[in-house]
């Protein structure tokens, strides 16, 4: 940081609450904040819901954990950025684009995000359909037909029939192979 001539250091702390006790003192325009601050728990995160809520100040998170759930969470406290302490060199450049208003989500998060994204999504499309539409979903994909899978729910094909319709509307697809073709493809089946 000390090479930056644009970049000044107004303070360090070893603990959430200096962290907090410093943004709260000083016009701090951005922040460098580790996940874990005391060596022992993610006090980190806490402190970035705190200093987010009390300041106008960006949190950048600069860490060496990549876990999914930490990362989500960070962003979930209001991070600004989160960069593992791998990609030192790009310090600099986070920060400048913090300060500047630029939501820039570093490569060594934004993978991780992607993937808690997807994982998000499954769970919301498995969440919005029953248990029967998941099941009308398999019979579906095995290629069984509106009567058949009537037949083995002991429903009328008519049943069948608003069963398959409703999974084509919440799915957001034209027939009932697209939507379970798009269920194999989301893993719901």
């Amino acid at each position: 940081m000390n090479r930056e001539p644009d970049l000044f250091l107004v303070g360090t702390a070893r603990t959430k609450v200096n962290a907090i006790r410093i943004v709260s003192m000083l016009d701090i325009d951005v922040v460098l904040l580790d996940v874990v601050l005391d060596g022992k728990k993610a006090d980190g995160l806490d402190a970035a819901l705190e200093i987010v809520c009390m300041s106008k100040a960006k949190v950048i998170m600069l860490t060496v954990l990549d876990q999914a759930e930490i990362v989500s969470e960070a962003f979930g406290n209001g991070a600004f950025n989160y960069i593992v302490k791998t990609a030192l060199e790009d310090i600099p450049e986070a920060i400048r684009a913090a300060h500047s208003g630029l939501s820039s989500i570093h490569a060594s998060a934004a993978g991780v995000l992607r993937s808690e994204f997807v994982r998000m999504k499954q769970q919301e499309m498995r969440q919005n359909l029953t248990r029967t539409e998941v099941e009308i979903l398999r019979f579906i994909h095995n290629g069984h037909t509106r009567s058949a899978i009537g037949e083995h729910l002991h429903i009328t094909e008519s049943t069948a029939k608003k069963h398959v319709n409703r999974v084509i509307r919440k799915l957001k697809v034209h027939t009932g192979r697209e939507a379970a073709k798009k269920a194999k493809l989301k893993g719901i089946l």
